[in-house]
């Protein structure tokens, strides 16, 4: 199998394999709860290596585990203490699921939604922003940054390799006294993120960090925890205080989840663990390097286009179908024919997407030749395209 699919699920190493099954035996033996507690030491390493990535600042009681981004994302955004009327500063490439809980937290409150200004490619431009403001329907004039209550917006778009800049939006949000929430799902792991000032992130295992399925992961700075509310009331986000009402638990504490795949967390502390030892910053420079190769090589393959500049600094890839060519079909063919995994992204992915793209995603198992490889299979269905027939 040709695994150009990170951005979707990397491939995990065997050791992670070995450690979740390891866990699972625990488990079997022991008991789930008992087995919990003695990967104590193991869970608590993975909250460390994750406010070691996430910046300076944080530490592992500012980060708390999730079943996915999404969820981590839900939970932050049904908690995040908002005014009436708050205006709430988003991107046209927001992930399909973050932008319907924003929209359905819009619908209650009621809020506003506001795009910040972009340049052709998706990127936030900072030009526009800083001398023209943010255009809202809503207002007479163009807002500033201060006066938008919060700030949402991934450093990496799930359909799109490019960048958000999101170091320098961090320092604005800081300065405005703005808070920020960043979703690092498709950048932790394949991009350095410690220079960033955001207020709250949240992220996945599954993706760059080469975790396992099943576990996400949320982290807060400072105490602004405490003035967070609770997402989902339970006995694992409420207690009563001495009058018998219900308050709720202290810190991050307030954001937790009971039931949850404990070896899933025991394989991405694993997996962070190989990264770190591994100096991330060459991982992320090779990540890289395979992603330029790519797109020098897959660019006009069969008649697809890549989307992306050639010196993007990130390890997506996303292609343009030729005309009249089924892209669903095309992803298909890859798979069962090829043995060539990528993701076929549609429209409903987010609001920037004119048609639906391929999305290719390297990671440093692979090597360049692999997109030879794909660049060879999308030329023969070139010729196979009904289309062309």
């Amino acid at each position: 199998m040709t695994h150009l699919d990170a951005a979707a699920a990397a491939r995990p190493s065997q050791a992670t394999l070995d450690v979740q099954i390891a866990h699972l035996q625990r488990e079997g033996e022991h008991g789930a709860y008992v087995a919990e507690m003695e990967a104590g030491e193991a869970l608590h390493s993975a909250r460390a290596a994750l406010a070691d990535l996430l910046g300076p600042g944080l530490s592992p009681d500012d980060v708390t585990f999730h079943h996915s981004a999404s969820t981590a994302f839900a939970a932050l955004l049904a908690a995040w203490p908002l005014p009436p009327g708050a205006r709430i500063g988003v991107l046209p490439s927001e992930y399909g699921s973050n932008m319907f809980v924003l929209e359905a937290r819009a619908r209650q409150a009621p809020l506003e939604l506001i795009d910040l200004p972009v340049d052709p490619q998706g990127v936030i431009d900072l030009d526009v922003l800083d001398r023209m403001g943010i255009t809202s329907p809503g207002a007479a004039r163009p807002l500033a940054l201060t006066e938008l209550d919060l700030v949402v917006f991934p450093h990496v778009p799930s359909q799109s390799g490019i960048v958000q800049p999101a170091a320098e939006i961090g320092s604005r949000c800081a300065a405005a006294g703005v808070p920020l929430i960043l979703d690092v799902a498709q950048s932790l792991g394949q991009i350095g993120v410690s220079d960033i000032q955001a207020s709250a992130y949240v992220g996945t295992s599954r993706k760059w960090l080469c975790g396992p399925r099943g576990t996400g992961f949320l982290a807060v700075r400072g105490d602004l925890a405490e003035r967070i509310n609770v997402a989902v009331p339970s006995l694992y986000s409420m207690g009563r205080g001495r009058d018998g009402r219900p308050v709720p638990l202290p810190g991050l504490a307030r954001l937790g989840i009971g039931e949850a795949s404990i070896a899933s967390r025991v394989g991405l502390a694993q997996a962070l663990s190989e990264l770190l030892v591994s100096d991330p910053p060459l991982v992320f420079a090779r990540i890289v390097y395979l992603a330029s190769c790519g797109r020098r090589v897959l660019d006009g393959a069969g008649g697809w286009r890549v989307r992306e500049r050639p010196d993007s600094p990130t390890g997506i890839v996303t292609l343009e179908p030729p005309p009249g060519v089924d892209l669903v079909a095309v992803h298909d063919r890859l798979y069962r024919q090829d043995a060539i995994l990528t993701s076929a992204i549609p429209v409903q992915r987010s609001r920037d997407l004119a048609g639906p793209v391929l999305r290719v995603s390297a990671h440093v198992y692979n090597d360049p030749g692999e997109f030879e490889r794909l660049a060879a299979a999308l030329s023969r269905e070139d010729g196979n395209s009904p289309s062309r027939a």
